[in-house]
């Protein structure tokens, strides 16, 4: 699989977009967070069914509803993703928000890793000094977290193979969203009428439209992603995803949050390890330039 700008620069917006996130959840900071969860499925399925229609893209959506082949990819995956998401949602709850920090911190080399051994994708001397850079780092915190991070892996491991059953589906993009909303929405609805009842009678009509634009936040980047794991290596794509954590602990700070110097210097690390990999990029896509203009 060639390096192909358009879909880095589409991989990169979704990470860009998955790094801001956070800032827009602080808006919904009084609402139960089980009810995000469901507002987030319900109201991705509903952006995602008024694209298709207006994009004339529902006869794509059908065709892979119908296609066994790709289904088998995206109902385990619209799983794993929902299992994500819920994990992420109860360890906020349970003040472990420094082990799913730490979680997606080990998920781009989760990713470089299932990126060799599953799809036998090649990588360059300096990708892997990279890949040993931001190993350093992670390995950093996971020495000052002290245990088992039982959380982290869970959440790197689930959205690790998220991407790996997506990129083996290679479905349409909205298409694949849709379908995996569609999975689930019908069990967000159920639990948010049967146990969070009060929670969703307390919603005022701002809240309504803050959970309306939380399902367009989540559908966009998951689209962009479905778009780039079809199109670029895997091991590009996860390691690209050091953007989203790295933004987010900029954004921590920002709001007053301290760091402490273990996680200092695996920031530094994991940093180098991006500059590192995206001259790789860089130096990958200028030979393929020139051999493009050789074989003219």
């Amino acid at each position: 699989m060639s390096l192909n700008k358009k879909s880095i620069t589409i991989a990169t917006s979704c990470y860009l977009i998955w790094g801001i996130v956070p800032a827009y959840w602080n808006l919904l900071s009084g609402l139960n967070p089980l009810l995000i969860l469901c507002g987030r499925i319900v109201f991705s399925l509903a952006f995602v069914v008024v694209v298709l229609a207006i994009s004339s893209h529902m006869n794509v959506f059908k065709e892979t509803l119908k296609n066994k082949a790709k289904m088998r990819f995206l109902v385990p995956a619209s799983v794993l993703i929902t299992l994500n998401w819920g994990i992420f949602i109860w360890a906020v709850n349970s003040g472990r928000i420094l082990e799913t920090s730490l979680g997606y911190y080990m998920n781009p080399l989760t990713g470089f890793l299932l990126g060799v051994i599953l799809f036998k994708e090649k990588y360059s001397r300096l990708q892997l000094l990279a890949v040993a850079l931001a190993f350093t780092g992670v390995l950093i915190s996971l020495i000052a977290y002290g245990s088992f991070p039982l959380v982290a892996l869970s959440l790197t491991i689930s959205f690790a193979m998220y991407g790996v059953l997506k990129k083996k589906a290679q479905a349409d993009p909205m298409s694949s969203i849709a379908v995996e909303s569609l999975l689930v929405t019908p069990v967000a609805l159920i639990f948010a009428f049967a146990f969070l009842t009060d929670d969703v009678m307390a919603v005022t009509m701002i809240d309504l439209l803050l959970l309306i634009g939380g399902g367009i936040a989540t559908a966009i980047p998951l689209a962009l992603f479905a778009r780039a794991v079809n199109e670029i290596p895997f091991i590009i794509i996860s390691f690209l995803q050091y953007i989203s954590p790295s933004m987010t602990l900029i954004y921590g700070l920002i709001n007053g949050e301290t760091i402490t110097e273990s996680r200092l210097i695996s920031f530094i690390f994991i940093g180098l390890g991006l500059i590192v990999f995206s001259t790789a990029l860089v130096r990958q896509s200028k030979k393929q330039q020139a051999e493009l203009k050789a074989a003219e």
